[in-house]
């Protein structure tokens, strides 16, 4: 090990760096898998962001926030309860915005 080491620094550090790179890649596989099937059209709250509400849902993220007319900068991380202060509504205006929007893409895809 000391010899390949000595040899092949860099070739040893490409293997870990690609070793850890799949484990990671792994593990939020295995994530993705144990959580979503159980989340599937979940009741919108507002701890939620605009791209919860889209994979829960199985829709279209962009198609959602062109739908409640969200401006770019808000696209991005924020909460549905963020979302409504910025946009001046209340988050049952917003819940109920998200809704019609998603059903408008389940209908119409």
């Amino acid at each position: 090990m000391k010899r390949l080491w000595g040899d092949h620094k860099l070739l040893v550090l490409g293997f870990l760096g690609a070793l850890i790179l799949t484990a990671v890649l792994l593990v939020r596989l295995i994530a993705d898998v144990a959580y979503w099937p159980q989340h599937q059209d979940e009741p919108i709250s507002g701890w939620m962001t605009v791209g919860y509400v889209a994979h829960s849902y199985a829709v279209d993220k962009d198609g959602l926030i062109e739908a409640l007319g969200i401006e770019t900068d808000l696209r991005r991380h924020l909460t549905l309860t963020a979302i409504a202060d910025a946009q001046d509504m209340s988050l049952a205006e917003l819940r109920n915005a998200l809704l019609k929007a998603v059903i408008d893409q389940r209908t119409n895809p």
